[in-house]
């Protein structure tokens, strides 16, 4: 297979190249021309006037003529047909002047993918696919790793400036619109560019390392003819699986049907995705209300036992307090006790008065007291008895009087207790 590179110099009219059946051009096979194999590049020309034709027929054996790039130096340009040079297009010349679709050993891949896209917009237009800006794994992320309903097939367009279908395929199938609508609704678009050796090697190693070496072998065994490739991966649970790998030599309905029977699988292998995240996600949802639950009855238990504890410790410190005040209180009741002066006998030099005191509980209190002592020694007397004089009154019968209103230091004689009296202690309000 020869691929030839033709520049054409356009003119006002038709260019006749004048073939003839009887003409040995006609005649003879590519390889008995002295074309240059597997590329030859070829000047086609036009004359510039009938006379000039006339004169180039009587000095050359054939009708038309093309200039070779490999013993074309009799013509410096294209001047001697009567065109300039600005007006030389083709695709040979295109295909030299075309910038690299991506930088080599480019550090970034997103900027890498940046400029692809770019150049790709330059040479085929802006109906293209979107293509992902970013990593091969920050593809894999927005394709495969989220929800189940939310995921995308992921499709690797693997591009190559060398190859004689590129151009085709791009412009005629890549960018036609009913799949650029199909991938952009179904899938996620991934690029790289496999013309340089350095990008090719960068690649293959991310397939290895993605898809193994079974896929990347198949990717490195590939003729340059073979290119362009278009892989469409699918994500699964434990693995990432190619589906296909389309080559270049396709047509449009073709790549939508191959596209299409991809998504069928994919469909049917996510419908089961979403099930299972379904069930996975009812399950999680029970074991969390069971833990919520539990972690409630957990706070339950711990407020009813903390609530428990307060009020134990609450008791216990009301009962150390009341045990405090009863041992102060028994220990002033002893101090008291032990100050109280000896109790007078019946007969005694002195004036005596008789009390008779009765509690609270009813029982009685009887003692002889001093007419000339004090009131404060009655009073300590019943504070000793366990009844406080802050907590209690000491009342007469008749006439009903408290005695806590008479000063401590009156004497018993003076508060009309003398010979004998009849008291009761009764709590204070």
């Amino acid at each position: 297979n020869y691929m030839l590179g033709v520049e054409q110099r356009m003119l006002d009219r038709e260019v006749s190249l004048g073939f003839s059946s009887s003409s040995p051009i006609h005649q003879m096979c590519l390889a008995e021309s002295g074309l240059s194999y597997p590329c030859h590049r070829l000047t086609v020309g036009r004359r510039s006037s009938p006379t000039q034709t006339r004169e180039l027929s009587e000095e050359q054996s054939t009708d038309v003529h093309m200039v070779s790039d490999s013993d074309g130096d009799d013509f410096e340009d294209a001047s001697e047909f009567g065109v300039d040079d600005g007006e030389v297009f083709g695709m040979a010349s295109s295909a030299l002047r075309k910038s690299p679709m991506m930088p080599e050993n480019a550090e970034n891949e997103g900027d890498a993918l940046l400029q692809f896209t770019a150049e790709f917009s330059s040479r085929y237009g802006d109906c293209h696919p979107v293509f992902f800006i970013g990593s091969l794994e920050a593809a894999f992320q927005e394709a495969f790793y989220v929800k189940a309903r939310d995921r995308k097939l992921l499709a690797i367009y693997l591009h190559h400036d060398e190859s004689v279908l590129t151009n085709v395929f791009c412009s005629q199938m890549l960018c036609a619109e009913s799949i650029v609508s199909y991938l952009s609704q179904n899938f996620i678009t991934w690029a790289w560019d496999l013309t340089k050796d350095a990008n090719r090697a960068r690649f293959l190693t991310m397939c290895n390392r993605h898809f193994g070496s079974v896929v990347a072998q198949t990717i490195r065994t590939q003729k340059t003819d073979q290119f362009p490739l278009f892989l469409i991966i699918m994500g699964k649970r434990s693995s990432n699986e190619v589906l296909n790998v389309i080559q270049g030599n396709t047509t449009v309905d073709e790549l939508m049907m191959r596209l299409m029977a991809a998504m069928e699988i994919f469909t049917a292998q996510q419908q089961e995705d979403i099930k299972d995240e379904d069930e996975r996600e009812a399950r999680e949802n029970v074991k969390r209300e069971q833990d919520e639950a539990y972690r409630l009855s957990l706070e339950a238990d711990r407020a009813k036992r903390e609530a428990h504890e307060r009020e134990m410790a609450e008791q216990f410190r009301l009962e150390q307090i009341r045990k405090e005040q009863e041992e102060e209180r028994e220990a002033i009741r002893l101090s008291l006790e032990q100050a109280l002066p000896p109790e007078p006998k019946e007969e005694n030099a002195e004036p005596v008065s008789k009390l008779r005191i009765r509690t609270p509980s009813g029982e009685f209190l009887e003692r002889r007291f001093l007419a000339s002592s004090k009131l404060q020694i009655v009073f300590d007397f019943v504070a000793s008895k366990g009844f406080p004089w802050d907590e209690f009154k000491l009342l007469s019968t008749f006439p009903r009087r408290d005695l806590g209103q008479l000063e401590p230091s009156h004497k018993i004689l003076e508060a009309k207790t003398f010979p004998r009296e009849r008291l009761w202690v009764q709590p204070k309000k």
